[in-house]
This record gives structure tokens, sequence and C-alpha cells, in this order.
């Protein structure tokens, strides 16, 4: 009889690149929707001397993409934490853009009340609803997974014929997502969003400021659509640097 094959081995989701920073503070990033590590790369250079940088690379791409992509999004807050903890973190920044700023927040919540010896600086989110608007609406529904392949990718039929399927599993993740209220951080909370986004304006991301009793910023990037492609990827870079950086940041 055939044996079945073996499960394969999980994969860490966390990548750094380059030599820890001198400073304690940790920068985990959340990609969108069927990304991976790599594009934080080019982030290293902009926030190395503030924090140590790390792209989460989930199961299902780049090198991990034989592995089953997680069913909820407990399990993904679940095993970057332990990771977290492996690595002995003590101070965290937490950066999630669109699909990721749903897992940034829920991962924010998750370690305040863990019990483990990890501080929550402070969380940044980019290109998303508010959770509770988020929670109600409906990804699967409303939008074309095309919209979370790069421009510069578009063109590439093999490459977009292997991404849909991710694409589609983290929206299918996050349609899952259920949404706890009354439940708030204490962190700063940094919102920013694209000039040029054509799906969330200013007025729209505004209730994000009920999810902490931290203080709220918002940060327009003026060359920013919804992925901030193109030089507004290091535009956003240096936002979340000045973020990281800024004692006294009052909101807009």
């Amino acid at each position: 009889m055939k044996q079945a094959d073996p499960t394969p081995e999980k994969g860490r989701s966390l990548v750094s690149w380059g030599a820890p920073a001198k400073t304690e503070l940790a920068l985990v990033c959340i990609p969108w929707a069927g990304a991976g590590a790599a594009p934080f790369r080019l982030w290293s250079p902009v926030l190395g001397d503030v924090s140590t940088v790390y792209g989460v690379r989930l199961a299902g791409r780049e090198s991990r993409r034989t592995e089953p992509p997680a069913d909820t999004v407990a399990e993904v807050v679940g095993d970057i934490a332990g990771e977290l903890v492996d690595l002995g973190v003590r101070r965290v920044a937490l950066f999630g853009q669109c699909f990721g700023a749903v897992l940034a927040f829920e991962l924010a919540k998750a370690l305040a009340r863990s019990g483990h010896d990890i501080e929550v600086a402070h969380l940044l989110v980019a290109s998303q609803l508010p959770p509770p608007c988020f929670a109600e609406a409906d990804p699967e529904a409303e939008h074309d997974l095309m919209q979370y392949v790069p421009e510069n990718f578009r063109e590439e039929p093999d490459f977009v014929e292997l991404l849909l399927p991710v694409i589609a599993a983290d929206i299918g993740l996050v349609s899952r997502y259920v949404y706890e209220p009354g439940v708030f951080l204490a962190v700063p909370l940094t919102v920013v969003y694209g000039a040029h986004d054509s799906q969330l304006s200013r007025a729209q991301v505004d209730a994000w400021r009920r999810e902490t009793t931290g203080p709220t910023n918002f940060r327009e990037i003026a060359e920013g659509d919804h992925l901030f492609g193109g030089e507004a990827w290091l535009r956003l870079a240096e936002t979340v640097r000045a973020a990281l950086t800024c004692r006294t940041a009052s909101g807009v």
C-alpha cells in the first residue's frame, strides 16, 4: 500500500534581512492578500537603525508555497505570537496592510492579553476599513482578486495564475473573521491611506480611532494608491519610520 505523502514541515512566518537593529524594537510587517515577506526587504535600509524589520511569510507563498493556507485568523496570529516568543522579542511594533491590517490588529490584541512579556509599542495599519466595518463587508463579493496583484505583475499570466489561488485563500480567511466588540487596545495607532486609493477615503478610516485608548494619528501619502505601488512603497516605509520615532505626534 502506498503511504500518504508526509505533511510538509511548517516553515517560519517571520523573515528578516541583514543584521538585527541595535534597538530592542522589532517591526512585524504583514502584507496584503496574496503577498509574502519579500516586499518588506526594501524597508530594512529605511528602518534598520530604528527596528529589526520582519516580513511575514504566510503559508502558501514564497518558500512556504507547498504548505496549505491557514483556516482561521486565530491560527495565523498564534503562529506569529509563538515565533516572537521564541525569538525573545520584548518590544514590537505591528504593521499591516489591507488584509494584513486585520491580522496586525488581532495580533496586537492577542499579545496584550496573552501574558507573554511582549510590549506592543505601536500598531500601524494601511489601506483597510476599521474592523467593525470590515467584518460587516463581504470581501469575496465586493472585490476583484486582480486588485491585489501589483500592476507590474499583471501582464505575466503564469505568475498571475499562481498568485490568484493564494489571494483567494487569504480573502476566504478574513471573510470568516469575527470582530469582537468592546475589546480595546491601549497602544498608539497610526492609520495610513493613499491619496489615490479609489477604495478608501479619510472619512472611511476615521473609526479606527475607536479601537484604542491610546493616541491615534492619520497619515495620507500623496503618491499612494491602494497597494502603495512604485515610489509610494518607500514613502510608506518613511511614514512608518516617522511614526515610530516621533515621540509627540498629534492626530489630524
